[in-house]
C-alpha cells in the first residue's frame, strides 16, 4: 500500500477545505444529510403516520449524495411504496437493515438480496422507469446513513481510482466478484492515516456544528476524501504505483544532451497535457458506468416490447418475443429500442460513446509518447 500517495491526497484535501466546506461545493451536506436521517429515521414509532413519511422526512438533506438528473432511487422509493408499502417496508427493515451481528459478508448479503428483490419490484411496478432503479452505491448510503460508525459508502469510480492510486493490494471488483470486506478493509486504511493528520481533524470538527452529524469514526470523511479527490483531480502530479515496465538506457551516439533535455521536455509537456485532457473525458463519463438498465421495459417498431437481458455500458441485449437483439445505444442508430424518458437516457450514452472513442485514440498517442 502506498502511504505516501495517501497522505499526499490527504495533505491536498486539508489544503482545500476552505473551498470544499464553503458555499461554492458544499460537501459538508453530507454531513448534514446523515444528522437528519439519524434525527427523523429513529425517532420513536407512531412519530409518523406511514413509512413513506419517514422515509421522505429522514432522506430531505441526502438525496443528492444518491440522485441526479439521470437517477432517482430515493424519490423511487416512495413511488414502490405506493403501489406495495409492505414490500418496501420488509425490505429496508428486514433486509437492508437486518443485522449483521459485526459481520461485513453479511453485511454484503443483505445489501445483494436487497438489490435482488427491490428489482423484482421495480420490474413488477416500473418496468420502464430505470432512473427507479437501487445500486451498490444508493444501497451503501442507506446503510452508511443508518449505521455510520460500521459502515462505508460506495462509489465504483471513487474506490476505483483510490486503489490504484494507493496500489491496494486486495480486489474491490465488480457484479458478482465484488467484495465489500475488500472495499471496507480499504476504507479503514484510509482511516488510519487521516487519524494521523491532527490539523486537518481539528479544522474538520470545527466546521461540524450542531447541524452536522458529528462522525467520529471517520467513516463519512473517507468516502469524502474519496469522492473529493477524485472530482477535483487531486491526483494530479501522484505517481500511479509501478507498472514493471523497465526503463532502457539509450546509446551513447547520436543528439547531443542539449537536443535531448529539449526533447525530453516537449515529451513530457505533451504527456501531461494528453493526461489532462483524457482525465476530462473520463470525468464526464461519471454515472453512465453505474447506469444499470438491466431487467427494464422497452419498445421496437420492428419487435415490439422487450426487456433488457445484458449490458456493457452503453451496449445492451434485448429480449423479445420472438427474438434476442443486441443494440448500441447512441442517436445514430436509429433501429434502437426505446425506453421511457428515452431521450434524456440515450443522450447520455451517446456522449459517453463518442467520449470513449477519443479516450482510445488519446491513449494511443500517450502509448506512443511513453
Amino acid at each position: 500500500m502506498n502511504l505516501d500517495n495517501l497522505h499526499e491526497l490527504i495533505a491536498r484535501y486539508e489544503a482545500k477545505m476552505p473551498v470544499l466546506y464553503g458555499k461554492e461545493h458544499d460537501e459538508l451536506f453530507k454531513w448534514r444529510g446523515m444528522k437528519v436521517w439519524q434525527e427523523e429515521w429513529f425517532k420513536p414509532e407512531g412519530s409518523f403516520a406511514s413509512f413513506a413519511e419517514r422515509f421522505n422526512a429522514a432522506r430531505k438533506e441526502f438525496s443528492l449524495i444518491m440522485d441526479n438528473s439521470r437517477m432517482h432511487p430515493s424519490s423511487g422509493v416512495l413511488k414502490l411504496w405506493e403501489k406495495e408499502p409492505e414490500t418496501v417496508e420488509h425490505l429496508f427493515q428486514d433486509v437492508l437493515f437486518a443485522d449483521a451481528q459485526g459481520n461485513v459478508s453479511r453485511v454484503q448479503d443483505h445489501m445483494d438480496r436487497f438489490l435482488e428483490e427491490y428489482e423484482a419490484l421495480r420490474q413488477r411496478t416500473f418496468p420502464g422507469n430505470w432512473s427507479y432503479k437501487q445500486d451498490r452505491h444508493s444501497a451503501s448510503v442507506f446503510l452508511a446513513f443508518n449505521e455510520p460508525e460500521f459502515n462505508y459508502v460506495f462509489k465504483s469510480s471513487e474506490a476505483a481510482t483510490m486503489a490504484k492510486y494507493l496500489d491496494f493490494g486486495f480486489p474491490i471488483g465488480a457484479g458478482t466478484s465484488f467484495s465489500l470486506e475488500n472495499y471496507y478493509r480499504l476504507c479503514d486504511e484510509i482511516v488510519a492515516a487521516l487519524k494521523e493528520h491532527e490539523s486537518l481533524l481539528e479544522k474538520h470538527f470545527a466546521y461540524l456544528d450542531d447541524s452536522y452529524y458529528p462522525d467520529k469514526s471517520l467513516h463519512l470523511l473517507a468516502f469524502d476524501l474519496m469522492y473529493c479527490c477524485r472530482t477535483y483531480n487531486y491526483y494530479k502530479g501522484l505517481t500511479v504505483p509501478s507498472t514493471g515496465k523497465t526503463v532502457r538506457k539509450a546509446a551513447n551516439s547520436g543528439p547531443s544532451a542539449e537536443d535531448l533535455a529539449k526533447r525530453e521536455e516537449e515529451r513530457l509537456k505533451k504527456i501531461g497535457a494528453l493526461e489532462q485532457e483524457i482525465e476530462e473525458l473520463e470525468r464526464s463519463c461519471d454515472g453512465c458506468e453505474d447506469i444499470s438498465l438491466i431487467g427494464v421495459q422497452v419498445s421496437s417498431g420492428q419487435y415490439g416490447v422487450g426487456t433488457v437481458t445484458a449490458q456493457d455500458i452503453n451496449r445492451i441485449k434485448v429480449q423479445f418475443a420472438d427474438a434476442e437483439k443486441s443494440f448500441i445505444l447512441d442517436k445514430k442508430f436509429l433501429a434502437r429500442p426505446r425506453f421511457e424518458n428515452d431521450e434524456e437516457i440515450v443522450a447520455a450514452f451517446t456522449q459517453y460513446g463518442a467520449a470513449q472513442e477519443k479516450i482510445k485514440r488519446l491513449q494511443k498517442q500517450l502509448a506512443e509518447l511513453q
